[in-house]
Order: structure tokens, then C-alpha cells, then sequence
């Protein structure tokens, strides 16, 4: 069992806490987070029907994720592919709970590289950076990743030198429909990316926008 409430938390979703692996450098766990969840096992406020189905609703972002890295892998088995989302290795006993480890994408520093939203609220985001983000969006549709949720801090970059380095969706991945058409289409998958790559791709044009816009230097006649 890993050892897990002592540790410190490296980053927090809705209903989940990151850490470190103990034992591993290379890997993550993410937990529940405490108070998510009843004594069942379920998110409040979900359906009878979710709960028929799914007798853990806790763990349904979990299983989730793993089911989309999965399929993704079974498709691209070749080794030392980078692949536009997190790997995912299955689950541990902690004693925090039953955790999912994934794969830690970091910096050459070691350390967690920054979101798409930070990179944008700290002003560190750069045009090329445009580039590769529309990059990563095609290979999310090449490979026919279902990705649904707009949240900029979903997306990390990853520096692998300068002006060198790769996007990676690491959370929130995976078909949420109740009927999976994206799932079956990789033409109503492809139109959906194209949805969620305008509104985060024209996130990013506008903060670069504004930004450019305050370093410009006032006009004096």
C-alpha cells in the first residue's frame, strides 16, 4: 500500500487530489478527494440511473480515462511514441483509498510543467506556441481522441528544449455521452476537437492579443 497522507499534494481537481509516486519519479497517483463523495461511493446529485450502472460513480473519471488511454494504445503500440495524452497504468491501494497512477509529464527540471491557463495568466505564453498547439489538436483528431472539456487547465506544455516542446492533455479525457457517437465516428470526434480547439486556440490568440497590446509603446506626436 502506498503511503500517501503524509505526502503533499501537488495539484487539485474537482474531486480528485495528485501526488507524487513515493517510489517512482516518473509516475502520479490521483485519489478521490475527501468529501467528493458519499458513504456509496457516489458523487452527490447523480441520477439513479448512473448509480444502477455505475456502482462506484467516484471512480467514473478514472475508469474513464483509462478505458480512452486503452483504446489509444491498442492503436499505437509502437515504442517511444509521444502520445497527446497522459498514460495511464491502473490503479494502487493507498491509504487515502484505491488511487490511478499515470505517467508525470515534467520539465527537464523535474518539475510539473505549467497549464495552458497559467502560461496564459502569466503572461508566458508566445506565438510560436500557436503553432503547436494547433499541432497538438491535429494529433488529438489523427489518432481520434475524445477530448470534450474546454478547461485550459486540462493542458500542460511540456519543454523539451528552445522553443521546443509538445501540449499534453492530462485530464478530463475520454467520451462522457451516453450514446458514444464520437466514439464510433472519427468524423463527429474530428468536428467535436474543432469545437473545443476554437475556443482554446482563440483563448490563447486573444491573450496574446492583449498582451501585445500593452507592450506596444504609446504613439507620441
Amino acid at each position: 500500500m502506498l503511503r500517501l497522507s503524509a505526502e503533499p499534494v501537488l495539484a487539485k481537481g474537482n474531486r480528485q487530489y495528485v501526488y507524487a509516486h513515493p517510489s517512482d519519479p516518473a509516475l502520479i497517483v490521483k485519489v478521490p478527494q475527501p468529501g467528493t463523495f458519499d458513504d456509496h461511493g457516489h458523487i452527490p446529485n447523480t441520477n439513479r440511473i448512473e448509480r444502477r450502472f455505475r456502482r462506484a460513480t467516484m471512480y467514473k473519471g478514472f475508469v474513464r480515462e483509462f478505458r480512452e488511454y486503452l483504446e489509444l494504445k491498442a492503436r499505437v503500440q509502437e515504442p517511444g511514441v509521444e502520445l497527446p495524452i497522459c498514460e495511464v497504468h491502473g490503479t494502487v491501494p493507498t491509504d487515502l483509498g484505491l488511487g490511478m497512477v499515470y505517467e508525470r509529464i515534467s520539465d527537464p527540471d523535474g518539475n510539473l510543467p505549467p497549464t495552458l491557463r497559467q502560461m496564459i495568466d502569466e503572461g508566458h505564453l508566445a506565438s510560436w506556441h500557436l503553432t503547436l498547439l494547433h499541432t497538438f489538436f491535429d494529433t488529438l483528431i489523427d489518432n481520434h481522441i475524445v477530448v470534450s472539456n474546454k478547461n485550459l487547465s486540462n493542458i500542460v506544455f511540456q519543454t523539451q528544449g528552445a522553443r521546443l516542446g509538445r501540449f499534453v492533455w492530462v485530464d478530463s479525457f475520454g467520451c462522457k455521452q451516453a450514446l458514444p457517437l464520437r466514439k464510433c465516428s472519427s468524423r463527429i470526434n474530428a468536428y467535436g476537437l474543432n469545437r473545443v480547439r476554437k475556443v482554446v486556440v482563440g483563448r490563447a490568440e486573444e491573450a496574446l492579443a492583449q498582451a501585445n497590446q500593452v507592450r506596444r509603446p504609446a504613439f507620441s506626436g
